[in-house]
């Protein structure tokens, strides 16, 4: 501490109390406040009146319970209404989820279709094997060999005068076309 501070201090004397005039205006403050919240206490009442009675524990009349057993009956009404058209919902949902389970399968079966169709064909079984297969043990069948083919025949020759040169042949009249 500086002896600047100390000599500061000590120069200036110690102030008396607040002034007696400066001490009365927070009391005329309040009093004026008061006195508003008063003046609209007193002009809202009319308009708080009719809250207060239901702002308290006061018992509710007998025409709330009136009111209330009015409604009981509709309200149970509602609510059975109400469950069955929930059943009829879920019932149509389980069809419908019946349904598309048997949709699927049918398309299942189809597409295993077209797959058995794009496949190749197996080979043809013969004859003999399903006619076999009946049979305990048939007999083994000797096959007969196969006969050379023979050329197809052909339509003969015509016989008769031949035109060479492209000169013009005399036939004669019974021996035309046969």
């Amino acid at each position: 501490m500086t002896n600047d501070s100390d000599q500061a201090w000590q120069r200036h004397a110690p102030s008396s109390p607040v002034p007696a005039a400066r001490r009365r205006w927070p009391w005329f403050l309040l009093v004026v406040i008061l006195a508003c919240v008063g003046a609209g206490g007193v002009y809202a009442w009319p308009q708080i009146a009719p809250l207060v009675p239901s702002l308290g524990n006061a018992a509710p009349g007998d025409s709330a319970a009136a009111g209330d057993k009015e409604t009981l009956p509709d309200l149970l009404a509602t609510q059975q209404k109400l469950e069955d058209d929930i059943g009829a919902l879920s019932k149509s949902v389980a069809d419908q989820q019946e349904q598309m389970k048997t949709i699927a399968d049918q398309l299942a079966a189809l597409a295993s279709k077209v797959d058995a169709l794009q496949r190749p064909a197996p080979a043809p079984v013969p004859p003999q094997a399903t006619a076999t297969a009946d049979q305990p043990h048939p007999a083994p069948v000797a096959q007969a060999a196969p006969k050379p083919r023979r050329p197809p025949v052909r339509a003969p020759k015509p016989a008769g005068p031949i035109s060479t040169g492209g000169a013009p042949l005399n036939v004669a009249p019974g021996n035309g076309d046969r």
